[in-house]
């Protein structure tokens, strides 16, 4: 468990040290898995925009404990951000690194794997942007999430 906490700092540091220059954003958002016990959940991001249309995201989900056991994902991604012309709404796939883990009071398990998916925000004012997003992640013979939030620019 320590390596994989070891290993996810060092992803998410090294998200942000080559970024030069650009927009960035904090998240809060629900999540539901689709083919788990584990089905709801809440977690947060944080994005940085370090190319034109290129986002770098580190993230974070704990889902609640259902049936005696809970689960967490810890990601970092990279989104490609298509902004449509004539509106406001911007969509993107994604593609990145996660480790999922789940844990029961008889013991734990966490896997690396891979994300694949896509989302769409659309803002609401200035300040505030709704965000929903499907995350498909390797481990555990495959698991889907969707998750609905808000994003904030800091």
């Amino acid at each position: 468990m320590k390596k994989i906490l070891m290993v996810i700092s060092v992803m998410m540091f090294s998200l942000t040290s080559f970024a030069q220059a650009g927009s960035q954003q904090f998240s809060v958002h629900a999540n539901y898995l689709l083919d788990s016990p584990n089905n709801f959940g809440i977690g947060a991001n944080y994005g940085y925009e370090f190319a034109q249309n290129v986002r770098g995201v580190g993230q974070f989900d704990y889902y609640f404990k259902t049936d005696g056991a809970s689960a967490w994902n810890g990601n970092v991604n990279v989104e490609y951000l298509f902004h449509i012309p004539n509106s406001t709404v911007t969509l993107y796939p994604l593609a990145g690194l996660n480790v999922f883990g789940w844990s029961t009071d008889g013991g734990s398990d966490s896997k690396m794997g891979l994300n694949i998916g896509a989302g769409v925000e659309v803002p609401i004012s200035s300040a505030v942007t709704f965000k929903a997003e499907y995350n498909y992640k390797t481990q555990y013979d495959g698991k889907s999430a969707l998750s609905v939030g808000l994003v904030f620019p800091l």
